[in-house]
């Protein structure tokens, strides 16, 4: 038994009453015999069709219930034998429901063929979003639990158990759309291209459904800057769907066409191990803080100006007039000297509290990760280590701050968000 009919069998609920429509195929045959060996509480119905062979599924449908032991109903319907595909389901669904008492729940045996089969009709049809979203599994009076079965699943059991059903002949019509994107065009796609067709239907539908439903609120933890992004481990630690559209995001942002199985696999890496990955073009990426952090050493390290700021990955450089009491980040400087923002090289010092200490040993010390060292702006005096910014000052630095000509210069971390930038 595959594990996928295994979970129909576990997530039965023996205290509701179930109304399973039973067409006499072999998707109703196959969970009316689960149902019934879980003894569940439930009658099968019958809609009749009146097409050519209606009266055949009709006796099977009977025979059927008779071998399980199940209350049976048929219900009629004023169809025509010329009657299309929209107009029978529309009536089926009147008189399924109908038919239906308060307290009982309609199923059908819906499967993740006929999902692959809808979504390309509705496709082909030129339909927007709104058509390529999932066949729901529940809704308020009918459930479809066989709707992530495939079509082999469902006939391996049915042999395994030696069930009665009936294949309409009318299923070999190709000139019914429906059959021939079930008999042609799906195992044409399958011979062509490797994996099933119908999973991964199963997962664009269920992201469609994600996409056109889910809150965009958590795209506000999502922050990033000129060359940097980076988004909570937290929102990237489980294998769902909402976990699907936050890559898609990240490679939207980094300027990728799509996200690749070796590109995901150097996340999930990231999410256990503290390593650095080249990831895309000039990206790398790393864990840091409780997030998975991105950075394009080019863009970062690219210096731009905006009126009286100068901008660095996200830190934003300004002079001011007076300290900014919510920001202690500023260092002061004499107002005849000229300063330089660069970035740390191999051995370079800064003389603090009168000791030459290694400036890499400073960022190690505050928790900077090696990632980022090399990215992290020093200010520089005379080509001397003025400031590490935000994190230690030179013994000049604090001279220079006892002055009253001085010039003070403030550093800023500047981030937006993507909830943000999506909706600008």
């Amino acid at each position: 038994m595959s594990s996928n009919i295994q979970k129909i069998i576990e997530n039965i609920d023996l205290s509701k009453n179930y109304v399973l429509a039973l067409s006499g195929g072999v998707d109703s045959s196959v969970l009316a015999h689960i149902l019934a060996k879980q003894s569940a509480k439930v009658r099968l119905v019958f809609v009749q069709h009146n097409q050519k062979d209606s009266k055949k599924l009709e006796i099977i449908a009977e025979k059927i219930s008779d071998s399980l032991n199940l209350k049976f109903k048929i219900l009629p319907t004023s169809l025509n034998p010329k009657s299309s595909e929209t107009k029978m389901r529309d009536e089926r669904y009147k008189v399924l429901l109908s038919d239906l008492k308060e307290e009982e729940i309609l199923i059908t045996g819906h499967n993740l063929s006929d999902k692959a089969e809808t979504l390309l009709i509705n496709l082909f049809r030129g339909t927007r979003l709104e058509g390529l979203k999932s066949i729901k599994s529940i809704n308020k009076k009918i459930q479809r639990p066989m709707i992530k079965i495939s079509k082999t699943e469902i006939y391996d059991y049915a042999n395994k158990h030696n069930l009665i059903y009936f294949d309409d002949p009318s299923n070999m019509d190709n000139k019914i759309i429906r059959n021939w994107i079930r008999n042609i065009l799906i195992p044409e796609i399958n011979e062509k291209f490797p994996g099933s067709f119908e999973e991964k239907i199963e997962l664009l539908t269920n992201e469609v459904e994600l996409r056109t439903n889910y809150k965009t609120d958590y795209l506000k933890y999502i922050k990033f800057s000129r060359g940097y992004l980076e988004i909570p481990i937290s929102l990237l630690s489980h294998n769902s769907n909402e976990r699907q559209l936050y890559l898609n995001e990240i490679a939207n942002f980094l300027g990728m066409k799509s996200i690749e199985k070796n590109d995901i696999e150097k996340i999930s890496t990231s999410l256990k191990e503290k390593k650095k990955f080249d990831f895309f073009k000039e990206w790398i990426c790393f864990n840091s803080g409780g997030s998975i952090i991105f950075i394009d050493n080019k863009q970062w390290r690219k210096v731009t100006k905006n009126g009286d700021s100068s901008f660095i990955g996200f830190f934003e450089f300004k002079k001011i007039n007076k300290i900014d009491i919510f920001n202690s980040w500023n260092c002061a400087h004499p107002e005849n000297q000229d300063i330089d923002i660069r970035f740390l090289k191999n051995g370079e010092k800064i003389i603090s509290n009168g000791i030459s200490i290694k400036a890499s040993e400073v960022l190690r010390n505050y928790g900077v990760v090696n990632a980022f060292r090399k990215n992290w702006p020093m200010v520089y005096v005379d080509n001397d280590l003025y400031w590490i910014v935000g994190l230690r000052k030179s013994d000049l630095a604090k001279e220079n701050e006892k002055k009253s000509k001085k010039v003070l210069l403030q550093a800023s971390l500047i981030k937006d968000n993507l909830y943000n930038l999506n909706n600008s």
